[in-house]
């Protein structure tokens, strides 16, 4: 993405400049990858709990990518769907950057689960297994 595309959430709030920690940023996507297997080992027998894990999952490893490249989502109410909606400038051209918008799909069923009792199909799981699991993908291949 150009300079544009990511000055403009600084300018908004929405995204702040940090120090880039690479060494976070990996500890992250290390914790990344224990929920993706987390929430596979338990999709069967918690799909709540399997997309919950697999949210975060995804949350972190973007949030590792931000922390890579020096940005972090600003704190507070509806921090999660600024992440969904500006997290991706960091990821620039890269095929992470749709995965990256679904993750605001995601996020929203989660959102579902946590605060509506709302069931969980094995396709909502799947969906998010997916989208975690290609933005890790992304994020290491980014950070190596």
């Amino acid at each position: 993405m150009s300079r544009d595309e990511i000055d403009r959430p600084v300018a908004g709030g929405t995204l702040r400049r940090v120090t880039a920690d690479i060494e976070a940023a990996e500890r992250e996507l290390a914790t990344a990858r224990r929920h993706i297997a987390s929430s596979r080992l338990v999709a069967q027998s918690d799909p709540a709990g399997a997309l919950v894990l697999a949210h975060d999952a995804a949350r972190k490893a973007i949030e590792a990518h931000l922390r890579a490249s020096g940005l972090r989502v600003g704190s507070g109410e509806g921090a999660h769907a600024r992440l969904a909606k500006d997290g991706v400038a960091a990821f620039g051209n890269s095929a992470a950057v749709e995965h990256c918008r679904m993750f605001d799909r995601v996020r929203r069923v989660r959102n579902s689960v946590q605060y509506d009792a709302f069931s969980v199909e094995d396709a909502d799981v799947q969906f998010a297994l997916e989208q975690a699991e290609a933005i890790v993908r992304a994020v290491e291949a980014d950070l190596s």
